[in-house]
């Protein structure tokens, strides 16, 4: 996440695609780990 931090910090506007593959995640640990992260980094995760 640092490195995100740092380009969010040395650019007006950055869009990232993020692929996961191969294996599973509950919606729950999506919605309070993962998410949760993104919203308190203020990045949009664009839904």
């Amino acid at each position: 996440m640092g490195v995100m931090n740092l380009l969010q910090s040395n650019f007006k506007s950055l869009q990232i695609e993020l692929l996961a593959t191969g294996g599973e995640m509950s919606e729950q640990d999506y919605e309070d780990k993962i998410k949760e992260a993104f919203v308190q980094l203020g990045i949009d995760l664009g839904e």
